[in-house]
């Protein structure tokens, strides 16, 4: 109500009433779409529903994207439903509860990389981003790591940007971007949405992206640019 900013999940939301006899309900919209789908599942349903989510975005050829709390990576793992997802998009804090390691005393790259490799031995196939605030993002697609620093803006609230930033990555790889050059679109979102008092930044646009994507040291690639400049 103040305008600080946080995220907050309430016990009794809507979300929280979904179950997997709901989602099933939504199947024939999964035949409907088949191969040309996007499924995302997110904490604020239970895991339950994600899992159901998940299964029929697998059968009918859906990409499918996931994030985890720290206190459900343990039960993402230990249940293989990593083995039904293309991307996952994590914080330092879920990636080091992945790794079973503490955030607070080893250094950032040595949780990503010890994340990858618990992942990649249950899903090899599976991108991963991983972000940490003002130290920016790391994605893993299956052959390299690459670091994307966070844009030098004016932080007004950061309520909201990694769900910002997810959303562009999945723009990105939609658009037909590497994983690399999502990230950079990400990157931008994420900057852009900080900007504003609002979780949910009204004033993300084309436009606004352009603006950051061309100031000095910005490092966006040709292919991001050409895809903020396409009007069609």
């Amino acid at each position: 109500p103040d305008g600080s900013g946080g995220n907050l999940t309430t016990d009794d939301s809507a979300s929280s009433q979904v179950d997997a006899a709901f989602i099933s309900k939504a199947e024939p919209e999964f035949s409907r779409f088949a191969g040309r789908g996007i499924a995302l599942t997110a904490p604020e349903a239970p895991l339950e529903a994600r899992e159901r989510l998940l299964e029929l975005a697998t059968e009918h050829n859906f990409f499918r994207a996931a994030s985890f709390t720290s206190e459900e990576m343990s039960s993402a793992l230990v249940s293989g439903l990593l083995r039904n997802i293309d991307l996952l998009a994590i914080n330092l804090d879920e990636a080091a509860a992945a790794a079973g390691m503490s955030a607070e005393s080893n250094t950032p790259l040595s949780i990503i990389k010890a994340a990858i490799k618990t992942f990649g031995d249950t899903n090899p196939e599976m991108q991963i981003s991983i972000t940490n605030g003002r130290d920016g993002s790391w994605c893993w697609d299956g052959v390299a790591l690459n670091h994307a620093p966070a844009h030098a803006v004016q932080v007004v609230n950061t309520a909201g940007a990694g769900d910002a930033y997810f959303a562009g990555l999945i723009v990105g790889l939609t658009a037909g971007l590497s994983l690399p050059e999502a990230q950079q679109l990400g990157t931008l979102v994420g900057g852009v949405s900080v900007t504003s008092p609002h979780t949910i930044n009204k004033e993300l646009n084309r436009d606004a992206l352009r603006r950051l994507a061309k100031k000095p040291g910005a490092g966006i690639s040709q292919k991001v640019h050409n895809l903020l400049e396409d009007e069609s």
